[in-house]
């Protein structure tokens, strides 16, 4: 059996082959991939009399999109399930040349499952001639600090955050400013406000207020909008399986004059990809980093005590940023203040402030990965709890990229941390995060997708008694996708799809509010958002 945790630098060619030829023999003998195939009509015998073909066609590296080389940011990735989601997809294309009368029962869900052209799902986009500018560089570098500048500066502009955390900084520090600046995520909607009184706005020409920013989270970003400045942050998300399709409909969909991209330089080469096949041309500006950072030479041996006034101490789960709070406050007697993702946004700002703060008591910072996207925390060690990470179905060591951007958050310019240093809990984890936050990631292989309404409206009609989660299997099965796209993953939409599917909704009403943001952890709590949300509402209208 192959291991699970696999580390990017172990994974090569020949590690791939194996994995590969693993889910092969699986595809030849399991009943499952067969039947995917006839539930979107292809004949058992046509499975049957080319699958042995197909499989000897992919050992001999004359399927492209299955060569080791494209297969390893995909294991990495997704493991062993993004290899086996794209077995069918080829196998069909592999059909279609080998014998187009076998595969013409399939040719037209094939056709309404076209996704090799994203960009154009947003024609009104493709009207405009858009400059764009690459902000890349390491974490404390001043790369979103500079796009920023120039969206206070625009006549309209948009923000659109990886987090409701940094959408909700950049409201309150655009507001407290005088620049009137809405705050949209998935949570909520307010209006231009400083410490909860609405700020004077001026009048514009057709008599309404004039509010010329907005703060987003990528999902929530009005695309159908112009805008003279867009800032799109932490631009290497878009190969996210589960969320990058999120960055991608905004590079796609975007109707802004002046487009600033905000991340890693690992994004280059893709994103300068994309944009050609637009013809618009990319520049990229370079940053270095404000101040220095250095891994230390020893580790905290497992030991709460050794923790200093100033660390971060980094975990993933929920559950033991409050067990490593308490374990750090029962050894050291200093108090701590946790971030996490799923905070409230007052709550957060409130617990930054008082870590940020040398006089408030609060002198350790427990924390989860959010802190690696850009929140302002002035952190002199950064302590990895651990470096392996839950993904849903295993326990992963986090990639290069989440090291050296977690860890970069170490020192901050101009603070009283000018030097930062990073470290680990366990020392045995000590040579794996030495090793990993001086190495380069590799460039980002691919962007995620989602497709519209409208496209998956057209494949339903093909069939119409299926349940939606079955459905969108069907629909990733049938797609076509060149190597710069993915089809992003549907487990968390999956589990609302089963929730709903009783409610007689519109295919486009079913697919839009599946993206809601609704907690899926807790059984009772989807029971009751599903529940009181407008679902049974819009089904009545």
């Amino acid at each position: 059996m192959i291991n699970e945790m696999i580390n990017e630098d172990e994974l090569d060619d020949h590690l791939a082959r194996r994995i590969r030829s693993m889910v092969l023999k699986d595809f030849g003998s399991k009943a499952e991939y067969q039947n995917r195939c006839t539930d979107i009509g292809l004949s058992v015998s046509t499975f049957e009399n080319y699958k042995d073909q197909f499989i000897q066609e992919v050992n001999d590296d004359a399927i492209p999109e299955l060569n080791p080389g494209v297969l390893i940011p995909v294991i990495l990735r997704e493991g062993l399930e993004g290899v086996q989601n794209r077995l069918i997809p080829n196998f069909l294309g592999f059909l279609e040349k080998a014998s187009p009368k076998d595969a013409a029962p399939v040719a037209m869900v094939r056709a309404l499952a076209d996704c090799r052209y994203p960009h154009e799902w947003n024609p009104a986009s493709r009207l405009l001639q858009r400059k764009v500018i690459m902000h890349v560089g390491p974490t404390n570098s001043g790369k979103t600090y500079s796009a920023i500048q120039k969206l206070k500066k625009a006549e309209s502009g948009i923000y659109c955050s990886p987090l409701r955390l940094l959408a909700y900084e950049v409201f309150v520090r655009m507001n407290r400013e005088g620049i009137p600046c809405r705050l949209i995520t998935g949570e909520e909607r307010r209006e231009p406000e400083v410490d909860g009184k609405p700020l004077e706005l001026k009048v514009g020409p057709l008599g309404k207020p004039h509010i010329p920013l907005m703060a987003s989270t990528i999902e929530m970003a009005n695309i159908s909008t112009k805008y003279d400045v867009a800032v799109i942050d932490e631009i290497q998300v878009l190969t996210d399986m589960q969320r990058g399709w999120a960055w991608t409909q905004a590079l796609h969909g975007l109707r802004a004059k002046e487009i600033h991209l905000c991340g890693e330089p690992t994004a280059v080469p893709l994103v300068q990809r994309l944009f050609k096949v637009m013809n618009e041309d990319v520049e990229v500006r370079t940053y270095d980093r404000l101040g220095s950072l250095q891994v230390s030479n020893v580790g905290l041996g497992s030991k709460w005590v050794n923790i200093k006034k100033g660390d971060c101490v980094v975990t993933f789960s929920r559950n033991m940023i409050f067990q490593v709070k308490r374990d750090i406050e029962q050894s050291t007697g200093m108090k701590c203040a946790i971030v996490y993702g799923g905070l409230p946004p007052e709550t957060r700002a409130e617990q930054a402030r008082l870590f940020n703060d040398p006089k408030s008591g609060y002198d350790v910072l427990v924390a989860s990965d959010a802190i690696g996207m850009g929140l302002n925390l002035n952190i002199n060690r950064v302590v990895f709890e651990t470096l392996s990470k839950f993904d849903g179905k295993a326990m992963r060591p986090i990639s290069i990229s989440q090291v050296r951007q977690i860890g970069g958050r170490a020192g901050r310019y101009q603070s009283a941390y000018d030097k930062g240093v990073v470290t680990t809990l366990h020392n045995k984890d000590l040579h794996h995060l030495d090793k990993h936050i001086n190495m380069l990631p590799p460039p980002l292989p691919s962007a995620g997708i989602k497709p519209p309404t409208n496209m998956i409206e057209m494949f339903s009609h093909q069939f119409p008694n299926v349940p939606f989660s079955k459905l969108w299997l069907m629909f990733q099965d049938c797609a076509q996708t060149t190597t710069d796209f993915h089809m992003c993953q549907f487990k968390d939409q999956k589990v609302i799809a089963d929730s709903i599917e009783s409610i007689p909704l519109s295919v486009q009403d079913r697919y839009q509010l599946m993206y809601a943001p609704i907690q899926i952890r807790d059984p009772d709590l989807l029971k009751t958002a599903v529940d009181v949300r407008p679902f049974k509402c819009i089904a009545r209208m």
